[in-house]
Order: C-alpha cells, then structure tokens, then sequence
C-alpha cells in the first residue's frame, strides 16, 4: 500500500469523491454537461495533485521559507501583469481599436493572471531566489 502523507491523502480522496460525483451526475442528468464535466475534471486535478505531490516531495515538507518568497513574489508579478493588461483592455476599448464582451474579457484577464503566475513562478524557481 503506497503511504501518503495527510495533506496528500485528503487531496487524493477528494479528487475520488469529485470523480465519482461528476460520474454519477452525467449518469443521473445527462443534460447538465457542465456541471458533471467540471465536477470530473477538478476530481482529476485533485486526485493527479495528490500523487504527483506524493512522489515529489514524499514525507519531506513541500515549501519552506525560500519557495514561500518566490510563490509571493510571482504572485504579486502575476497581480501586475494583470492589472496592466485590464488597462489596455479598457484603453482599447475607449479608442474603439475593439470592443468585447464583458464575458470575453473577463475570460481573457483570467487566463492572462493564471498563466501569468505560472511563469513567473517557474521563472523564479529556476532562477533560484528573488532579490
């Protein structure tokens, strides 16, 4: 039997519960594909997380004082680049040089401010430290 760690086991076990529940939900209302959809794919993520997490860090601890600094720091570039690019949405749009939905750009800041602190994180933690 593979020994997890609580933090882990509780991940793992509720990315079954999810999987589970967005099965039975397609099972149960086969019209209400969105719902059982995110329901099997946050399942996912969470049950993928709680092992690649197992077998990355095992029983050692997963953050200590230098990843605490980068994740803050990448976050707070992420924050900005964010805020920056919500700027020239707006700006765009009062010049008439495009006009969205609303739905649009919130969808666009989202995925701009995610992958943002994606890679300003895996920038960080290969560069090593921040200064």
């Amino acid at each position: 039997m593979i020994r997890t760690t609580p933090r882990n086991s509780y991940r793992i076990i509720i990315g079954l519960l999810m999987l589970i529940n967005g099965v039975v939900f397609i099972a149960v209302k086969p019209d209400q594909g969105i719902v059982s959809t995110a329901l099997f794919s946050a399942g996912f993520a969470f049950l993928l997380t709680g092992f690649i997490r197992q077998q990355r860090y095992g029983d050692s601890p997963e953050s200590d004082e230098r990843s605490k600094k980068i994740g803050a720091y990448g976050l707070s570039y992420a924050w900005l680049t964010g805020v920056f690019f919500m700027v020239a949405l707006f700006w765009a749009d009062y010049l008439g040089i495009f006009s969205w939905s609303a739905r649009a750009a919130l969808a666009l800041s989202i995925i701009v401010l995610t992958l943002s602190a994606l890679i300003f994180q895996i920038y960080l933690f290969r560069k090593g430290d921040v200064e």
